[in-house]
């Protein structure tokens, strides 16, 4: 997490968007396109809107089960994640942009006072908004005129795009939902050293990684490290380090054609029967049944469910931040 914001976990590897126009779009249906969305970051803000059903979410130390109508908030260098709730569904659709696109590096005032502490990590902001809630029509209905502009590009989409998301940003520091940051100078320091051990699991979680060595990392004591770590991440570094190794484990399955045992070595496990059971633990499912399913899934259904052009892993999917 570079700045002052809500914590980091893996940097998702995506790119959302190109350099000239960073945004992108996500269509996702749950348990289709992912029953487990692993925990993320990315330097975008990220808007969603629950269309139907409902899922469980984690956005930087809130977990929650998320409604019908429901708009995400995500901002810059947030950790978020999120479930299926077995024998459930949920529908959103999600806009990922870079600050930068709205003028955060600008030397103007309304980016000095407001888009780059935002993009900075300076403000804070509530994890979602719910029908009801303040300026809640408003805001959802200018996020779906800038998600109409950017799949049906309209003749000047660029402009209307552009001044949609300015729009959706206004909309949320009139309606008292962008506020600055409380957190103290200590606690601020704690989340960059846990950003660090983050990035350094994400970094070398192919080799043997001890929990000595990233509290030697971090410059704290192991126990005093376990308790940071799991309360701005939600678990053990132990439970984190195998949970990222199985995230990227199904990545390769999904992307490559390597043998399952070979998958497993190369993504730091030395016991292919201890990397079938943790991955039936995560995916509910062996490594065998998960490729399959992907295989058929991006066969049938990937023209019907994903609405842009960048391709949207069923283990990863819409937006991660960390």
């Amino acid at each position: 997490m570079k700045k002052e914001t809500t914590l980091t976990v893996p940097r998702e590897n995506a790119r959302h968007g190109s350099i000239i126009l960073p945004v992108n779009s996500y269509h996702c249906f749950v348990p289709e396109t992912y029953t487990e969305l692993a925990l993320h970051w990315h330097e975008e803000m990220e808007i969603t809107l629950v269309r139907k059903g409902t899922s469980d979410y984690k956005v930087g130390k809130s977990i929650f089960r998320t409604e019908e109508g429901d708009m995400l908030l995500i901002p810059p260098y947030c950790v978020h994640s999120a479930s299926e709730i077995p024998g459930e569904t949920m529908l959103t659709d999600s806009l990922v942009f870079h600050l930068d696109y709205l003028g955060a590096k600008s030397q103007d005032i309304s980016a000095v006072r407001y888009i780059r502490p935002m993009a900075e990590g300076h403000f804070q902001m509530p994890e979602r908004i719910k029908a009801g809630d303040p300026g809640y029509v408003e805001i959802k209905n200018t996020f779906l005129r800038s998600l109409d502009f950017f799949l049906n590009k309209p003749p000047f989409f660029e402009i209307g795009l552009k001044a949609e998301l300015l729009n959706v940003i206004l909309l949320l520091f009139k309606n008292g939902y962008v506020r600055e940051s409380i957190e103290d100078r200590n606690a601020a320091e704690n989340r960059q050293q846990i950003k660090a051990v983050l990035q350094y699991i994400s970094e070398h979680y192919r080799e043997k990684i001890k929990v000595s060595d990233l509290a030697q990392l971090a410059g704290f004591s192991e126990s005093y490290l376990m308790s940071l770590f799991r309360q701005y991440v939600g678990m053990s570094c132990i439970q984190y380090i195998i949970h990222f190794r199985i995230q990227e484990a199904a990545r390769a399955l999904e992307e490559t054609s390597g043998s399952i045992a070979v998958i497993a070595l190369d993504h730091g496990f030395d016991n292919i029967s201890y990397f079938n059971l943790q991955f039936r633990k995560h995916f509910g499912m062996t490594p065998r049944e998960f490729r399959k399913k992907q295989a058929r899934y991006y066969s049938l259904n990937t023209p019907a469910t994903q609405l842009t052009d960048s391709p949207i892993p069923s283990s990863i999917c819409s937006g991660l931040y960390i």
